[in-house]
């Protein structure tokens, strides 16, 4: 965990967790950048995440370092994007650490990797099977990178692809996390429980072709008083690179939602 800002408006402490997995929770720098959040703000990253790669760690420890880094602060929001949101889903009794939930883009199950896949056939893009053909053959951060800006038509928007590009570009990447959630994770995931009590708040792009919001709208199970969901209009999987102002807008409804002091 490393500490980005703070101040003194309330005792909250937000944990920015990225999706990935293997990208590091400097990809949400954008994000953070863009609020202005009462509390302690801060970038999480689980083992394995990104530049968070000693010899020490590896991915396999994800959940357990997802349980003590919401356990060494109080009051925690954690926000999660993408597969960041899963991890933290598929984590049981995680509600207990937690004052706060923010999803973002994310998927109450592995559902969300059917409707990716007929999205890809029916939208190919060129030199990409190629490229993950040799990642496949020879894992490495370079690859993943490279193979991660190839595939950006795919979860953001023409608008936003440079930007989107050049934040890329700056991140470090670990394969090994990757390929063990690819193998361990993916194929079996499934929400170990619903936010039944704390302030939530879940949204996604409108065009968001990875992860839609559907998959949680749709669920009987995440239509409660206690959740707030919300689609982003004319956005992405990145929706905040597309359309800032209503991000703004529904972490200030979700603010309000909170009654701590």
């Amino acid at each position: 965990m490393r500490l980005i800002s703070s101040n003194n408006e309330k005792k909250l402490n937000w944990l920015f967790l990225a999706g990935g997995p293997g990208l590091g929770s400097e990809s949400l720098a954008n994000l953070v950048e863009l609020l202005t959040l009462p509390g302690n703000l801060w970038y999480l990253d689980l083992p394995g995440d990104g530049s968070n790669n000693s010899d020490q760690w590896d991915f396999s420890n994800w959940q357990q370092g997802l349980i003590e880094a919401t356990q060494q602060v109080d009051n925690v929001i954690l926000v999660a994007h993408s597969s960041g949101g899963m991890f933290a889903l598929a984590t049981a009794g995680l509600e207990a650490n937690l004052t706060g939930l923010v999803l973002m883009d994310s998927a109450p199950h592995t559902g969300w990797q059917q409707y990716f896949i007929e999205y890809v056939e029916k939208h190919p893009l060129p030199g990409i099977a190629p490229l993950q053909q040799r990642y496949q053959e020879s894992p490495s951060n370079d690859l993943l990178k490279e193979l991660t800006i190839a595939c950006l038509p795919y979860f953001s928007k023409a608008e936003s692809r440079e930007k989107m590009e050049a934040m890329l570009k700056t991140l470090s990447f670990n394969h090994k996390s990757h390929l063990w959630s690819e193998s361990n994770f993916d194929q079996t995931y499934e929400a170990k429980w619903v936010p039944q009590a704390i302030p939530t708040l879940i949204f996604a792009g409108e065009q968001d072709n990875l992860t839609p919001l559907k998959l949680f709208s749709e669920s009987v199970d995440f239509q409660r008083d206690n959740i707030l969901i919300r689609e982003i209009a004319a956005a992405s999987h990145y929706p905040w690179f597309d359309n800032p102002e209503q991000i703004k807008q529904v972490f200030a409804e979700f603010c309000q939602t909170m009654a701590f002091e």
